[in-house]
């Protein structure tokens, strides 16, 4: 691609630009354009990510002494161990996972109307940040839910 450009930059440069179409040219322009604003966008994302995942932590644990008198009762009833963590998890999944759905349905409008206002599809990138994102949110899932499990089995 080091070869291409400085010619692609001359052709650009010397036709009318409805004329003249390079695709490596305009990824590299695209790039050199809107690079920096795609990369604030990823830290912004990154620091938002953050901010959800605190959130759910807390939201969770806000309500620990409510959810441990909840299932001490139910566990008066019958509840046992097993159903207990199928509950947790259930419980557990749907606070983390709803924006993860919601950002899904987002990222449908937004992506296309970014591949319109950039000329480019950035689907697979957008994809593989989101996958990412995903592969995280189930780790921070896994662990929050093992450490929430043993605190409300502390009171059973």
């Amino acid at each position: 691609m080091g070869n291409i450009l400085p010619a692609a930059e001359k052709i650009y440069e010397a036709l009318p630009h409805y004329e003249f179409y390079a695709r490596d040219y305009m990824v590299h322009q695209l790039n050199k354009s809107y690079g920096l604003v795609l990369f604030v966008g990823l830290f912004i994302g990154i620091v938002f990510f953050i901010s959800a995942g605190s959130f759910l932590y807390f939201r969770l644990y806000a309500d620990l002494d409510e959810d441990k008198q909840k299932f001490r009762s139910i566990t008066k009833i019958g509840l046992t161990e097993k159903e207990l963590k199928k509950v947790l998890t259930k419980q557990t999944a749907i606070l983390f996972f709803t924006p993860i759905i919601v950002a899904l349905i987002h990222r449908a409008f937004a992506l296309t109307a970014l591949s319109h206002m950039f000329y480019y599809d950035i689907t697979k990138v957008a994809v593989s940040v989101l996958v990412v994102f995903l592969a995280i949110q189930i780790m921070y899932f896994y662990i929050v839910r093992y450490f929430y499990t043993m605190q409300i089995k502390t009171v059973l």
